[in-house]
């Protein structure tokens, strides 16, 4: 029913728009004109990137792949066109427009003077190596300026990778894995050593506990290290955060509706339509939305997903601006396995793959599924106060409503025994997040400073909640048939266990600064820290109506980095000190005190280079992160706890990515990390966190025709690696390590894109933590309209 609905609101939605967008067009090109043109460099090339701008009005373009550009709806009058890019003179062009006509210009770029002996065009030009942003500072700090490693993942690699889910994208960064998905579907990454569950969305809190649709997420960001100064404790890990940013509206119309069909009936529809609604371009419109259905090469499993996500911005005046967003996501999907073992001893120094689980069985059942609903809200509101300081002002509501979700959790036994447990999780929670920045930019007499300064506000709501599990049946696991669960014994199996519902409230007030100070040119130095206080009301059982575990707590959290440019906006030596912190849950010591704040420290340094134009941009750095004031259980009373427990990750990362010539574009990423239990319980002293490998890698390299009749078909392959790792904590059972290989060919026009795929080539049999088994070799086609 809920799919039928979710069918019936975005389907007709999409046409009305499309048809008044062609509407619309049609009647205003019989009382307007149009200027269309093509642009060439000095040695007639086609110069793309090209910006086009009609002086005295808000109209403007960037000349495409060939050169071309157009500009519609213009009255009839006569106009001026000023024409730029980097590298070469501004110049004007007068032309005249006439009701109804296309009026055509051809301009001839030229060279400015301290650019004679280089000439610089766009096209196909390192279009992987896109960092600029104002997340990870949470204000416009350029790579090189910024002490901190990250990592994007551009819109531009999903598109050419026919990325179609949001895990397979986290693979194109350096020393993350994406491996480990909750029952229902989420996926957790892992860093440095530690996991992180991607709650991040612009730059604020998305506390979704589900899976994420790539449709309109416009790039990635892998933000590394421990991060709490800027983005607090309850969302992010030690290791770093994922920060997903959504597209935006521009104001040029363009829609672009895909298709993808493939392996174990993957049928995926999207559509990203944008387009101003106001003459003057001052609101603009965007909407993405996708439909998602795929099967599972196993023998059940399947997920059927609904997006859509509108997003208006508003341009008061040149001072003031609004941009709204929000974002209605369905999932019904089969739960995931997640695998346990009774005595994993049995199994020491053996793999995954020798404990002899079927590689294409599930041991579940389609009956056994998840239904959830999850939105996001974000409003965000900017102000330019003066020349010098803006203001940012954030609202966003984010949440999920599933009331009715299964679990399955095998857990095998001795010999060849699988018990089957089963759980049901009634959930339904939201979060709240307001947040207000200001941003300056001034001198200090002849010292720059870059300031932040900002306060936040995040509440966290746990409606009614419960979680029912159950013992199902034992099974041999190696027999060839697999007794089906229905939905019927599912709910009578879980129906005499009696629920015992919850709900919970926290609150987190928070005020933080920076200051970005150069002190020349070259040295830049930044200072950070944040007060952050955290409040949880505790957890009523429903049932009895008592409210237990309710504490709160104040945390400091400093940030610090120091930069060098070695050779001015080309190569940067860098050093950073990092702090993150995590609340626990109101434990208390035996003597009744409760527990201070665990925390991390990280100590980095390194390299960032961005040379040739950025044609070539890399990173290489060293960090050592160490985690104090962990629990551990007290040795002379186990019912209790000590704070002493440490660990400790340390380890090299590092990034290359390059476009050494026209067309041809390559990403490639390596991390080595040594992570262990420095100071804990006896059973895990000295070992290693579960699913952390010793060694990975990842790389990526494509090549598109940049000239001639085949202009825009390209090619493209690369694959990870990942060395063993161990299921648990006491690292008696291995996951093997693995290579996994995939290929895509290509060919993008301006009005049509037709794409191939095809996923771990070898057919490698791998697995993620729980004893997940991941995809086998799968195909993929992909074709998109653009107009």
């Amino acid at each position: 029913m809920k799919a039928s609905l979710a069918k019936l609101l975005v389907l007709p939605f999409l046409m009305v728009l499309t048809l008044m967008s062609s509407l619309n067009a049609v009647f205003a090109q019989s009382s307007t004109g149009i200027i269309t043109g093509a642009v060439t460099t000095n040695d007639n090339k086609p110069a793309s990137g090209v910006s086009i701008k009609v002086a005295g009005s808000s109209k403007s373009t960037l000349a495409n792949e060939d050169g071309y550009f157009e500009i519609k709806n213009l009255l009839p009058g006569h106009y001026e066109l000023k024409i730029s890019l980097v590298g070469y003179q501004t110049q004007q062009e007068k032309v005249t427009v006439q009701a109804g006509k296309t009026s055509n210009v051809s301009i001839q770029l030229k060279l400015s003077k301290n650019q004679l002996n280089e000439v610089v065009v766009t096209s196909g030009h390192a279009k992987f190596a896109k960092k600029e942003t104002e997340y990870v500072a949470r204000m416009p700090l350029k790579n090189l300026e910024n002490p901190q490693v990250y990592s994007v993942i551009s819109n531009e690699v999903m598109k050419e990778q026919i990325v179609v889910d949001y895990k397979s994208a986290l693979r194109n960064a350096a020393g993350t894995s994406t491996l480990l998905q909750a029952a229902n579907g989420r996926a957790y990454t892992f860093m440095r050593g530690f996991i992180t569950g991607n709650f991040i969305r612009n730059g604020v809190s998305a506390y979704q506990y589900s899976a994420i649709d790539p449709a309109n997420v416009d790039r990635i960001e892998v933000i590394k290290g421990p991060s709490g100064t800027l983005f607090g404790s309850s969302m992010v890990s030690y290791g770093g955060l994922v920060n997903r940013v959504t597209k935006k509206p521009f104001d040029t119309a363009h829609t672009e509706i895909s298709y993808t069909g493939g392996s174990f009936g993957l049928n995926r529809i999207t559509a990203d339509i944008n387009s101003p609604v106001s003459e003057d371009k001052r609101a603009l419109l965007r909407i993405n939305t996708a439909f998602h259905s795929q099967g599972s090469f196993m023998d059940s499993g399947f997920e059927r997903n609904y997006l859509i996500a509108p997003s208006f911005t508003y341009k008061v005046n040149d001072r003031l601006s609004f941009n709204v967003e929000a974002e209605l996501y369905q999932r019904h999907t089969a739960a995931i396995s997640s695998y346990d073992f009774q005595n994993t001893a049995l199994w020491a120094n053996k793999s995954l793959k020798d404990v002899g689980l079927g590689y294409n069985r599930s041991y579940s059942s389609n009956d056994v599924d998840t239904r959830l609903l999850n939105y996001n809200v974000y409003l965000q509101a900017n102000y330019k106060i003066s020349d010098q300081w803006t203001s940012q002002t954030l609202y966003t509501v984010n949440g999920v409503d599933a009331p009715e979700q299964y679990f399955m959790n095998p857990i095998v036994m001795s010999g060849d025994s699988l018990q089957r447990s089963v759980g049901r999780l009634s959930d339904r929670y939201h979060t709240l997040q307001i947040q207000q920045n200001f941003n300056g930019d001034l001198h200090i007499g002849s010292v720059r400073n870059r300031i932040l300064v900002g306060l936040d506000y995040t509440g966290y709501v746990q409606d009614p909640n419960y979680y029912l599990s159950s013992k199902y049946d034992v099974i041999n696991y190696k027999l060839p048939a697999t007794p089906f669960i229905s939905k019927a014994d599912l709910q009578k199996a879980l129906d005499t266990i009696p629920a015992s519902p919850s709900d919970q409230r926290t609150n987190n007030y928070a005020a933080y600064a920076a200051d970005v100070i150069n002190v020349t040119d070259r040295l830049i130095a930044m200072l950070s820290l944040r007060i952050d206080h955290y409040q949880d009301k505790g957890t009523r059982d429903l049932n009895s109506g008592i409210t237990a575990g309710g504490f709160s707590q104040t945390k400091l959290s400093p940030k610090l980095g120091l930069i060098y440019q070695l050779l001015k906006d080309q190569l940067s030596v860098f050093g950073n000190y990092q702090n993150g912190f995590s609340y626990g849950y109101g434990q208390k010591s035996q003597d009744g005190k409760l527990f201070k704040p665990e925390q991390a420290y990280q100590y980095e340094g390194g390299v960032k280079l961005e040379t040739f134009s950025n044609r070539l941009s890399a990173t290489l750095s060293y960090y050592n992160i160490l985690v104090k004031d962990k629990l551990r259980a007290d040795p002379t009373n186990p019912n209790f706890s000590v704070q002493d427990a440490t660990q400790s990750s340390k380890g090299i990362e590092a990034e290359l990515i390059a476009n050494p010539f026209s067309g041809f574009n390559i990403m490639l990423g390596y991390a080595y990390n040594k992570s262990v239990y420095t100071k804990a319980d006896a059973d895990v002293q000295g070992k290693r966190p579960y699913s952390t490998p010793l060694n990975m890698f990842n790389g990526w390299a494509s090549y598109t025709i940049s000239r001639g009749i085949l202009k825009g078909a390209g090619i493209g392959a690369g694959g990870n690696y990942a060395s063993k790792s161990f299921f648990d904590d006491s690292n008696t059972l291995l996951i093997p390590s693995f290579v996994v290989l995939g290929a895509t060919a290509f060919y993008d026009r301006p009005s049509y894109r037709i794409g191939l795929k095809a996923d771990n080539l070898s057919n490698e049999q791998y697995w993620g933590p729980f004893g997940q088994a991941q995809m086998p070799r799968s195909f993929s086609a992909n074709f998109t309209v653009k107009f």
